[in-house]
């Protein structure tokens, strides 16, 4: 666990970051000057915005009168791609996008190393690759949201940036045996053409019902029983990323069922 503020790379510039133990903080001031932006005014739309204002928090580590304010680094991309939406200047819009293109990339290079110290290439690498979809899940959301119709579906896409807004980034965590092996099943039957996923967004989300899986399973019953140490190995589960157990509307048995939600990306 880092507990300092570390002079981070974000694409040509240096960023002030912290890790919460969660994921890395960003400080948003910083930033803005990079843009050109106002760091006061921005950090008062940030702070009244229904999506990134939950997110604002004090900089983990700053001085109690620092007066330093960031973000969570998948917030940063949230906010980046609205700016981006919003800005009519050239130059402006040619800087966001190297900010978005490169900063996160280099960031994670950073952090990657602090966090895990001699972390192989490929550990890097499919960690940039991970951050990258939910990047481009993030905008495709963003968009979603503003044309959606109704005010219970622009809440539950609200509900889904906020959890990707918090992507999670922390020292390598290994795998027990049995959730490694419970994965193996899950996927090897998904790859098989087996219906167990009951979300509506499958190439985004994963829905287990424990229930229908073990009917799925048949023989294979004893590798989906919910022990209390499967239960409690799944909540940590990295990939996929565990998200909730939520009641979704199924695209299996169109009615809702309680299940336990992964994101894929």
């Amino acid at each position: 666990m880092i507990t300092e503020i570390v002079d981070t790379q974000f694409a040509d510039i240096r960023l002030p970051c912290a890790h919460d133990g969660k994921t890395i903080q960003v400080a948003v001031a910083p930033l803005c000057a990079a843009m050109r932006l106002d760091s006061e005014l921005e950090l008062r739309r940030i702070a009244q915005d229904e999506d990134l204002g939950s997110h604002l928090k004090p900089l983990p580590y700053a001085p109690p009168m620092a007066s330093a304010n960031a973000l969570p680094m998948g917030a940063v991309a949230l906010w980046l791609h609205r700016l981006s939406q919003q800005a009519t200047d050239t130059e402006q819009r040619h800087r966001l996008a190297v900010l978005q293109q490169e900063g996160f990339g280099t960031l994670l290079e950073q952090w990657s190393k602090l966090l895990q110290g001699n972390t192989p290439d490929d550990n890097v690498v499919t960690l940039k690759r991970q951050f990258k979809r939910m990047q481009a899940q993030i905008d495709a959301m963003d968009v979603s949201m503003r044309q959606a119709e109704s005010f219970i579906e622009r809440e539950i896409i609200r509900a889904q940036l906020s959890q990707l807004c918090a992507f999670p980034v922390g020292p390598r965590n290994t795998q027990s045996p049995a959730l490694d092996q419970f994965w193996r099943l899950v996927f090897s039957r998904l790859m098989s053409g087996a219906e167990i996923n009951h979300a509506r967004r499958s190439d985004r989300f994963l829905a287990l019902n424990f229930r229908h899986l073990r009917n799925v399973l048949g023989d294979e019953e004893k590798s989906v029983q919910l022990t209390p140490e499967l239960r409690s190995e799944l909540k940590r589960s990295r990939y996929p990323n565990f998200l909730g157990v939520r009641v979704v509307n199924s695209r299996i048995s169109r009615k809702s069922l309680r299940c336990w939600v992964f994101n894929l990306h």
